[in-house]
């Protein structure tokens, strides 16, 4: 037997201050104008994707302007995802659509081909990198192709699953060892353009080895740029360099479409899984992304099946839920975000996904992890509603969401810049407070911020790390327990605007 609490479908849970998981939201088309950002803002996008396949720079520069805004007068952080195109195999162009049939033979060939009947790939001797009995996938893996001979630059292949291809298709290879750069000259170009616009993260496509992403690094420090870095997982050979990757990297997205393509749909379920376990145990944000809600391109309800998917990432331990086409050129891109908050906020309602400490402990933990450690088990045994992480980085706050206290996680800085790369991380909240000169004129400012936006109230024990001494800008290597006292309850702080995140309803 069990016990589950039905709540009414129709009572939609506004409130953002209690929702763990955070979403990631593709803006496009049907999101980009200010009211549309904004009404993402407050249905719950807490990171805005920019998709530098599509678009002009000028419309990324003009949303990332309207992002600030909004994110400044809402006093809510949005952090902003650069998404780099990466080496996006396609097919050359050819006009109108042509129908394959299974058992076709057709011929594929490299770039520079002059016959309109064969099928062209903009790659250099294809043939060089392609073998007998391998499969060629067209449009996410709807066509499948195997290559039966080799002439020349020629691959004749058989359509083993034929549909209608147009020209720009994408074209996966999964068996092939191509030799191409993980950034493109249009990669390049875009990350300089870029940097003066101050992305939180850039997210690295079609990364396989994790010198893909110390490349990355190299090119966005002789930029002089601060952003993190995400490295998205859709080829064979990142699974077979996935640990690597996940220490080299800032954050990873799971980005289901081509790499589903490249393993095998089969086979995505229990390596999605596996990566976010690992990415747990490192301690490494995790994003869960492509068609999450899929259906919502085009319907104002998901699926039974998306809710379940979107359900698992969230009991699986995804640190962050993303939206593609649902929200960049979807009919129902507010109502996308709001329907992935409300099956969040069901699923987090579940006592399992809390304190986990099993196979998340490091190996060689260092001061700050103990700490980290210590503030959820304390706030576990003491029921404290409130963890407060003083931090310049937000390092230490991301240590503590690693373990998923119940318990509110808030990272306190002066430094605005990270707030919104906090965005990304599992459960944790920011407040921006003034600069500091010792613990007591910090929490003085915490205390008065917590009671004003009504976080805390007389009684409740507050967990705070924080590294002494302060002004030395030491690492966290403290742990304290507060009670709010009645006096302190009682007393008028000036409120100010209240952060939407804190509202207890909206």
């Amino acid at each position: 037997m069990f016990n589950i609490t039905f709540s009414s479908p129709h009572s939609r849970i506004h409130s953002l201050s209690f929702r763990k998981t955070k979403i990631v939201a593709t803006i496009g088309p049907a999101s980009w104008d200010e009211d549309k950002l904004q009404a993402l803002i407050k249905a719950g996008m807490n990171v805005a994707r920019l998709n530098f396949s599509h678009g002009t720079f000028e419309q990324h520069q003009s949303t990332v302007e309207k992002i600030r805004k909004l994110s400044s007068d809402l006093h809510a952080p949005v952090g902003i995802l650069q998404d780099l195109q990466g080496p996006k195999i396609r097919l050359q162009s050819f006009e109108g659509e042509r129908e394959l049939e299974s058992g076709q033979k057709i011929i594929v060939t490299g770039k520079g081909s002059k016959d309109d009947e064969k099928y062209i790939v903009d790659i250099d001797h294809l043939s060089q990198f392609v073998e007998v009995g391998q499969a060629i996938f067209i449009d996410d893996g709807i066509i499948e192709l195997k290559v039966t001979d080799k002439k020349g630059e020629d691959l004749h292949c058989e359509v083993i699953h034929g549909g209608l291809v147009r020209g720009r298709k994408g074209v996966n290879l999964p068996d092939a060892n191509l030799p191409i750069e993980s950034m493109t000259a249009k990669d390049i170009a875009d990350l300089e353009a870029g940097a003066a616009l101050g992305f939180d993260y850039v997210a690295l496509s079609f990364v396989r080895t994790k010198d893909d992403i110390k490349k990355l690094k190299k090119r966005l420090k002789e930029l002089g740029s601060h952003s993190r870095v995400v490295a998205k997982i859709e080829m064979k050979e990142a699974i077979k360099n996935i640990e690597g990757i996940i220490d080299e990297s800032d954050a990873i997205m799971i980005a289901r479409g081509d790499l589903a393509v490249e393993i095998g749909q089969v086979h995505l379920p229990v390596v999605q899984k596996k990566i976010t376990k690992l990415c747990n145990r490192k301690g490494k944000p995790v994003i869960t992304a492509t068609q999450m809600l899929d259906s919502m391109q085009h319907n104002s309800r998901p699926t039974r099946a998306e809710i379940t998917d979107v359900a698992n990432a969230v009991l699986d331990g995804s640190d962050a839920l993303m939206l593609s086409g649902e929200s960049a050129f979807g009919n129902y891109p507010v109502r996308s975000v709001q329907t992935m908050h409300d099956i969040i906020m069901e699923v987090e309602k579940q006592p399992g996904i809390y304190y986990k400490f099993k196979n998340r402990r490091p190996d060689r933990p260092t001061v700050p992890d103990t700490i980290a450690m210590s503030a959820v088990t304390c706030s576990e045994q003491l029921q404290a509603r409130t963890i407060v992480c003083l931090s310049t980085t937000g390092k230490t706050a991301q240590m503590i969401s690693k373990y998923r206290p119940k318990a509110k996680l808030i990272a306190a800085t002066s430094e605005k810049e990270a707030l919104s790369r906090l965005e990304l991380c599992w459960g944790i909240q920011t407040l921006q407070i003034d600069r500091y000169s010792n613990i007591e004129e910090a929490f003085s400012q915490i205390e008065g911020l917590l009671i004003g936006h009504g976080i805390i109230k007389e009684g409740d024990y507050v967990v705070l790390t924080l590294g002494l001494p302060v002004l030395e800008g030491q690492k966290t290597n403290s742990l304290r327990v507060f009670t709010v006292g009645k006096e302190q309850a009682q007393t008028k702080y000036k409120k100010g605007k209240k952060p939407i995140r804190f509202f207890a309803e909206q």
